[in-house]
């Protein structure tokens, strides 16, 4: 018991204790890398023997249609000139979809924050990117050919209107759902727009923007195919690959190039992922399941 001031006793606190619980430790590198990895590994096996399934089911006079693994190597990976082809082409594709990347990402960011800063915009604008998400490519390939011709241009237009779309939306939807406590909190200390813009808005809208950015990198290469697919004229990638393989009844060469070219989609996909692990895993919870 203790004594106050009066002399009086007064009841001992009910103090428990407890002990320290120290921090989980980070599994091992080989740990993370095989549990990153064995899933994707195990759904590719799953692919392949169903890809095999089907493959001996169809009638011997057309399996050709849908070549077996030797045939891929025979046939196309294991020629050196055709791979250097591909690698060419490879390239090509790519420097097309960065290109188009290049023209979506800043102007999607900013009709973005302007959507978000007039309300009278956003309503004005969205129906006209949602429109523009809808309308077939097919539809404007003669306006795009009409007005730009068949060179390297009017490939990266088809690029930038198949990424633009997912960037303003996802951006604008992140800028939403900021804080509305950390807005007031700013508001107190007469915080301009732009400076709640670039020290909130911008920072708590990040992974919902990359989330869109992941979006269109995997899409920018399947639209630069696309759009050789139309724009048969000059040097061309894999979408011109893809058609001269296809009319020479050269599958096997067909399915390399869609395989390379699925493996860049990958690639795009997985160095946007991986850039924002790098920005936002130390502080925000969209990266808390992948520690």
């Amino acid at each position: 018991m203790t004594m106050n001031r009066c002399g009086k006793s007064l009841p001992k606190a009910n103090v428990e204790r407890f002990d320290a619980v120290p921090l989980p430790v980070a599994p091992p590198v080989w740990k993370r890398l095989a549990a990153s990895l064995m899933p994707p590994v195990l759904l590719g096996l799953l692919i392949v023997a169903v890809y095999a399934l089907l493959r001996d089911s169809l009638p011997p006079h057309r399996q050709f249609l849908m070549p077996s693994a030797e045939g891929l190597w025979t046939q196309a990976f294991g020629i050196a000139a055709f791979r250097q082809e591909l690698a060419e082409r490879a390239l090509f594709t790519i420097g097309i979809a960065l290109s188009g990347l290049a023209v979506s990402i800043p102007a999607g960011i900013l009709i973005g924050i302007v959507m978000f800063r007039f309300l009278v915009l956003e309503k004005a604008v969205f129906p006209y990117l949602v429109a523009l998400q809808s309308i077939p490519v097919m539809a404007i390939i003669p306006l795009i050919q009409s007005a730009l011709g068949f060179g390297f241009l009017p490939k990266v237009l088809i690029v930038a209107l198949f990424t633009f779309f997912a960037i303003p939306t996802t951006l604008l939807l992140g800028l939403k759902s900021v804080d509305r406590n950390i807005l007031d909190l700013f508001r107190l200390q007469n915080a301009s727009w732009g400076v709640m813009l670039r020290k909130a808005g911008l920072p708590s809208a990040a992974p919902t923007l990359f989330a869109g950015l992941r979006i269109s990198g995997s899409l920018a290469v399947i639209a630069a195919i696309v759009s050789e697919l139309f724009f048969l004229s000059g040097p061309g990638g894999l979408g011109q690959l893809l058609m001269n393989a296809k009319i020479d009844f050269n599958y096997e060469q067909m399915y390399a190039a869609l395989i390379v070219a699925s493996a860049l989609s990958i690639a795009v996909y997985l160095i946007f992922n991986w850039l924002g692990n790098r920005l936002f895993s130390h502080w925000h919870e969209s990266s808390e399941r992948q520690r």
